[in-house]
């Protein structure tokens, strides 16, 4: 189902995302420092070298310009001159680092922070960079050690959001944070990772250590299972003409002996549905 779309040997490769006006998809290597970004057409990678870890990042409406979540900080990054522009320091606690984010529907940047160590100890949490005053706010959600799957229902008012070592995807309603509950609990070896959501509302979520892809239904019962060569499967997303072009991003992080398939950017023929736009952060780029 799956086949190399770029083998570019990421140690963890993550956050993919599709920018429809560029025609590029980007994503970040987070253990290299590095962000890369595929050129539909000619299949050439790109990559920035960054002074520190991205966990995740964003568009906004200047096409060259991104939010990123670096390990200590949000900042805007200029793709063309290579400058940053200060946002925020990271609101996490001394010792923990920016990890999985995503744009709501109306333009907030809402993002993750976990522990920097190993072993990791639950002390992540969710914020939200709010686009009208570029100030930070804590969500009112459980702490966590891992946190992933962060994405949003295609009219915004479902969050969908985990904690990888508890085995399961929860939603909530949102902006307000309430009903929060079980959206799916994974039913292979894997831990779920990353997720996107497509046209439908559809959840499609990669499960690391998993080797598969699956989508799961808007209740919550598995629609598809995907599998992957890429064992350790960290994000997909949909991407391409129409949006119908399922790609995912890999790690080969700990393994003592990784196949071609663990770090590359696989693609997969096509995809069971359409994806969205991805939301771009609304705040003015200072």
């Amino acid at each position: 189902m799956f086949s190399i779309a770029a083998d570019v040997r990421n140690t963890l490769g993550e956050c993919p995302l599709w920018c429809e006006r560029t025609r590029r998809l980007y994503w970040t290597d987070i253990e290299a420092s590095e962000l890369l970004a595929l050129q539909e057409g000619n299949d050439a990678v790109m990559r920035w070298s960054l002074p520190e870890r991205l966990g995740s990042f964003a568009l906004t409406e200047q096409s060259h310009i991104l939010l990123m979540g670096l390990a200590s900080r949000l900042a805007f990054y200029d793709l063309n001159t290579g400058l940053f522009t200060p946002v925020a320091a990271s609101p996490g606690d001394t010792g923990t680092r920016i990890g999985d984010g995503r744009c709501d529907r109306t333009g907030n940047f809402v993002f993750g922070t976990m522990d920097d160590s190993y072993p990791v100890k639950v002390i992540g949490k969710f914020h939200r960079l709010n686009a009208a005053t570029l100030t930070v706010e804590s969500l009112k959600l459980p702490v966590v050690a891992i946190p992933n799957s962060i994405c949003f229902s295609p009219d915004g008012g479902a969050l969908y959001y985990c904690d990888s070592m508890q085995g399961r995807i929860m939603c909530c309603d949102y902006p307000s944070l309430q009903n929060q509950r079980v959206f799916a609990k994974i039913e292979g070896n894997g831990a779920p990772d990353g997720s996107c959501v497509d046209a439908m509302g559809y959840l499609w979520n990669a499960e690391w250590g998993g080797n598969r892809v699956v989508r799961y239904c808007p209740d919550g019962s598995t629609d598809t299972i995907l599998s992957s060569p890429g064992f350790q499967s960290t994000c997909p997303t949909l991407a391409g003409e129409g949006f119908t072009r399922l790609y995912c991003t890999t790690a080969s992080v700990g393994l003592s002996a990784p196949s071609i398939y663990e770090g590359a950017l696989l693609k997969a023929k096509s995809a069971v549905s359409a994806g969205l736009p991805e939301s771009r952060f609304e705040g003015q780029v200072i």
